[in-house]
């Protein structure tokens, strides 16, 4: 298990976190209203892990390659169409969580076809072993 602690103050935003090796597969989502109303799709990443470097969300997007496989349009997601064609995320959205010290720390990445998670800006935590 592990600890994720702002770099620039040391705050610890989560309980003790342990490491998956992968982004795991995408449950999918029913597009269905949960309990607050809301339509979310579920969690890419179970509660109580984390995964370095998981794939890019939301803009900038770029041109796909040609060899890109294409699931329809996820607005903000990591995948979209407009005049130019497909498109992929190249980067991350914007962050959106700043820690108690005023630092930029994540980004709630959420739409209702894309997994509902909160991503930790890489630059901005750092991971010590769990006490």
């Amino acid at each position: 298990m592990n600890v994720l602690l702002c770099a620039t103050c040391g705050t610890r935003p989560t309980e003790p976190v342990r490491r998956l090796d992968g982004m795991p597969e995408y449950p999918g989502g029913d597009g269905l209203r949960g309990p607050d109303g809301r339509r979310h799709g579920p969690p890419g990443v179970p509660r109580g892990t984390y995964v370095v470097d998981p794939p890019p969300f939301g803009a900038p997007f770029g041109p796909a390659g040609p060899d890109a496989e294409y699931d329809g349009v996820v607005p903000g997601g990591t995948r979209m169409s407009d005049e130019r064609g497909f498109l992929v995320s190249a980067g991350r959205k914007g962050v959106d969580h700043v820690c108690a010290c005023g630092a930029e720390a994540a980004i709630v990445c959420t739409d209702c076809r894309s997994g509902y998670e909160t991503r930790p800006v890489p630059d901005a935590v750092r991971v010590e072993a769990a006490p």
